[in-house]
């Protein structure tokens, strides 16, 4: 009984650190390297969403650059904004490529990814960020018919 026991303690234990996402953490600098030499875009698209995109096509089908986002939500807390660079252990960005490649391009369920943005006057952000599903393009087809 005590080995039973024992056992399904290990297997839940094992079941909850293997269903828990790593946590991962990426400097994002667009203020400190030259614009011919950037790799990523930083953009709000509106004061709620703040795009992430990298300059590759990492992810399948390898059609667009990989992108990431944020949202602030009504009554949610904004990220503080710091004026000394949080203490993470940072991946460079070979190795968030080869975690990109690794994954297949896609992050969730594997790791959760935080990037810390580099803002003017020394100060830094850092949010949880989402990856910007791939969208089908659509088509739009017109049949023009010659009259007669």
């Amino acid at each position: 009984m005590k080995k039973i026991l024992l056992f399904s303690l290990l297997i839940i234990s094992f079941y909850k650190a293997s269903s828990q996402n790593r946590k991962i953490y990426f400097l994002a600098d667009t203020i400190n390297i030259a614009k011919q030499n950037r790799f990523l875009k930083i953009e709000t698209q509106s004061f709620f969403e703040h795009h992430f995109t990298f300059f590759c096509r990492c992810t399948p089908p390898y059609k667009d650059f990989t992108s990431f986002y944020y949202y602030i939500k009504k009554g949610d807390k904004m990220a503080e904004t710091v004026s000394k660079k949080p203490d993470y252990d940072y991946l460079s960005f070979k190795e968030f490529m080869d975690i990109l490649a690794e994954t297949r391009g896609y992050l969730s369920g594997i790791y959760e990814l935080y990037i810390t943005e580099v803002l003017p006057g020394n100060k830094y952000r850092t949010n949880i960020v989402s990856q910007v599903p791939y969208r089908v393009p659509t088509e739009d087809k017109a049949s023009v018919k010659e009259n007669r």
